[in-house]
């Protein structure tokens, strides 16, 4: 994206419990301007127009209607899970804002994992330990 301005993407925090992995965010750094929730709260009325998504990491930032009125030019909500019951879809719909998720990111380790979880309990493997 050279010569170009990088899209702005809200973000709750780096780092913490419900923050941005610090070792993400080099890469995400080449791609995106990002902004904390913290610093947006500071500075909303230069911000405000320049967000276009919202990258949440354990169901944060918060969504409300508070903020999607604040942010004009939003286009998308990225979630990094694999569900979107912590979204209200039908008010993020009203905004014209788009959803993304995971939905296949844990699929194959979580039916394996069920899969050593039955072969344990058949073979009685936690009787022994």
């Amino acid at each position: 994206m050279e010569g170009q301005e990088l899209p702005y993407v809200l973000i709750d925090c780096i780092g913490g419990k419900h923050g941005v992995y610090e070792d993400h965010v080099e890469f995400l750094e080449k791609h995106f301007h990002l902004i904390s929730m913290k610093e947006y709260l500071e500075n909303k009325k230069p911000l405000s127009e320049k967000i276009r998504a919202i990258y949440m990491w354990y169901h944060k930032p918060v969504i409300n209607e508070e903020l999607l009125q604040s942010l004009p030019n939003l286009k998308i909500v990225a979630s990094s899970g694999v569900g979107i019951d912590h979204l209200d879809l039908h008010l993020l719909s009203s905004y014209g804002v788009k959803v993304a998720n995971t939905p296949f990111a844990v699929s194959t380790d979580t039916a394996d994992f069920g899969m050593a979880l039955m072969l344990a309990s058949s073979r009685r493997l936690v009787e022994g330990n």
